[in-house]
């Protein structure tokens, strides 16, 4: 539930932190090595895992070590082999060999998903799989349940995973070869669902020196699920005899309810001539903001390996690209510890790892550290544990964001709206008003809850709704009785209001005729305005006639008219002659009598009238009648 704002609806995006994560403190990786991150120095840890690349492990949530694999073999905690934990369809010379993912709604039981040997070429079979870990057998060590079940395949060695959406389920992504398909697996309480497929970006397959090559290196999705880093070598044969590679470096965007990616932008990293550069580890800093990648290969015949950061919060982040680390023996796997610190393997034997130390800071400030934590003795190579960075936690805090609404005028309705896609499934909602659509519109202030109802999940949200005070009415113009005075109030409870007047109070007494304005702020800061026009008259509404005119076309004086200054409901006037006999007879008080056309220029006469009307004093309706003598001279 989110903080009032004065818009119909609006998201928060949260901050992420950097958890403790215990589930991945131990690691082991390389030619015997592992490591005890539970200490604010890691400890050395050797271990009876031998690999060239990829690995993975995982812990309890309380730090206990479980299992761990390369994706051949897989080891309890007491560093022995399961009893049915060999002969997985990963590969120890595989990037991403491995990743261990826990089934929702199971706290025993864990996919163990694998990766092929550059696309299968050395491993014999090219698709991806997975295999079941059911800590319940084999009296609490563990035993592998069900083993090598397919998927999709060919597949490449890249592999990695972030939770859904809805803080529950997990998306697992492999990429294909030969094509440029990601495909996105989908982990519910139910099993594995999908694949989702983006075509988009780099499509990998056997170059033109029949090398896989372009199956090598890793890829990541950052820890909210909102962007994807793929490194990829492409091999360049300009000529027969002639080889070399470049480095390509794709960034996307990942919709973490529909599996879907999108917005590809690239980076090209590439020498001259025949430097052969390879792409391989890739990570990212814990809030998302900064991407990190390795490098290596061998420039005007030399080695060089460099690690590379890019700036997400850049306006060009693919332009942002610079170089916070490098040396000898080359770099490899990037992986993000349990205190956020990002530890980098070394080739060729090296009995240590880089890191960097700070990783949320931009350029040298990151601090890259060639040589920052000893292995003492066993020696690293590609790889380092692939772990991806979320662990079964309490589902979002918002989950369906859906914010707290201020409206000022609720007279149209307020909609209120959660559409939740999901690739798989069409949800079920239930509202507290008993609403069973996506959005509802209500009329009323008040605190409303949501359900999204999925087969393995059910999110919900609750949202509260203030309605304003609504538009201020004065009223319509007004006519007031001179000697009167009128009051005009805009009510209580209001925070601010000023009159055109200068007053500030909620009423002001009107004593003279005037354009009156006022605009209000209620508590919630809304506002509103609104004006009237107050008119003052005589309200006993005097009639006057002349007593004598003089129709002689001069222009002056020359026709026998009421005047009045008051607005009459009933009018009529009567003219009669000597004799009794109607002249003129007006019901329109505007209209006016022009005398008889056969009197002498010479003549004078006399004439009678009568006038009956009515007016509306501000209270009831009077009447009255008149009589009297008008004399016409020519």
């Amino acid at each position: 539930m989110r903080k009032p704002v004065p818009l119909l609806t609006a998201a928060l995006l949260l901050a992420p932190v950097v958890h403790a994560q215990p589930q991945h403190h131990h690691w082991f990786f390389g030619f015997g090595a592992g490591l005890d991150l539970s200490t604010p120095v890691p400890t050395p840890v050797p271990g009876p895992l031998s690999t060239d690349e990829g690995c993975t492990s995982i812990s309890d949530a309380n730090g206990q070590l479980l299992f761990f694999s390369n994706g051949e073999t897989v080891w309890d905690r007491t560093l022995s082999l399961m009893p049915n934990g060999t002969g997985l369809l990963g590969h120890f010379s595989s990037s991403q060999a491995a990743l261990i993912v826990p089934m929702p709604d199971d706290s025993l039981r864990y996919y163990l998903f694998t990766t092929p040997s550059e696309a299968g070429m050395w491993s014999g079979q090219a698709s991806a799989s997975y295999s079941i870990v059911d800590m319940s057998l084999n009296g609490g060590l563990g035993d592998v349940a069900q083993k090598n079940q397919l998927l999709a395949g060919p597949v490449t060695e890249k592999l990695t995973a972030v939770r859904h959406a809805n803080g529950k389920d997990v998306w697992v992504l492999f990429h294909g070869w030969g094509n440029a398909e990601y495909l996105a697996y989908l982990v519910t309480c139910t099993g594995i669902e999908g694949p989702v497929v983006s075509t988009l970006g780099h499509a990998p397959g056997p170059d033109a020196a029949n090398s896989a090559i372009g199956a090598i290196g890793c890829m990541r999705l950052d820890r909210e699920g909102k962007h994807l880093a793929a490194v990829w070598t492409e091999a360049l044969v300009p000529a027969p005899g002639s080889y070399s590679s470049r480095v390509l470096v794709d960034l996307l965007d990942f919709n973490a309810q529909q599996g879907t990616l999108s917005q590809l932008r690239t980076d090209t990293i590439e020498g001259s001539g025949s430097d052969i550069l390879k792409g391989y580890g890739v990570e990212w800093s814990p809030s998302g903001r900064m991407l990190y990648v390795s490098n290596n290969g061998l420039v005007n015949g030399m080695s060089s390996s460099l690690v590379y950061q890019y700036d997400m919060n850049a306006p060009d982040p693919v332009a942002s690209r610079v170089t916070v680390g490098s040396g000898n023996p080359a770099h490899g796997t990037l992986q993000s510890a349990p205190d956020g610190t990002i530890y980098i393997a070394r080739l060729n034997g090296a009995q240590y790892l880089a890191a960097i130390t700070d990783p949320e800071q931009p350029g040298p400030a990151c601090g890259y550290v060639n040589a920052a934590v000893l292995l003492d003795g066993p020696a690293s190579t590609w790889g380092l544990p692939n772990h991806w960075d979320t662990y079964p936690e309490p589902p979002p805090p918002d989950p369906l964001a859906i914010s707290d609404t201020l409206v000022c005028d609720a007279s149209g309705g307020i909609l209120l709206s959660v559409p939740w896609e999901h690739p798989f499934h069409v949800p079920n909602y239930l509202w507290s008003t008993g609403g069973t659509s996506s959005s509802i519109t209500v009329t009323e202030a008040g605190t409303y809850w949501v359900e999204v109802q999925l087969p393995c999940s059910t999110l919900t949200d609750t949202v509260r709704v203030e309605v304003g005070a609504g538009a201020v009415e004065l009223g319509p113009d007004l006519t007031v009785c001179e000697g009167d005075q009128i009051m005009l109030s805009v009510g209580q409870g209001l925070e601010e209001v000023l009159w055109s007047t200068g007053d500030t109070t909620d009423a002001i007494l009107v004593t003279r005729p005037d354009h009156y304005q006022v605009h209000v702020t209620d508590s919630l800061g809304c506002t509103s305005h609104d004006q009237v026009v107050v008119d003052f008259l005589d309200c006993t509404c005097p009639m006057y006639l002349p007593n004598t005119f003089t129709p002689n076309g001069d222009g002056i004086n020359d026709e026998f008219l009421a005047v009045h200054d008051c607005p009459v409901i009933t009018f009529q006037l009567v003219v009669f002659d000597r004799w009794g006999r109607e002249l003129f007879r007006s019901m329109d008080p505007d209209m006016a009598w022009k005398g008889v056309d056969d009197l002498a220029s010479t003549d004078t006469a006399l004439f009678a009238w009568t006038l009956d009307y009515s007016w509306y004093d501000g209270e009831q309706v009077n009447r009255a009648h008149r009589n009297g003598h008008v004399t016409v001279l020519r």
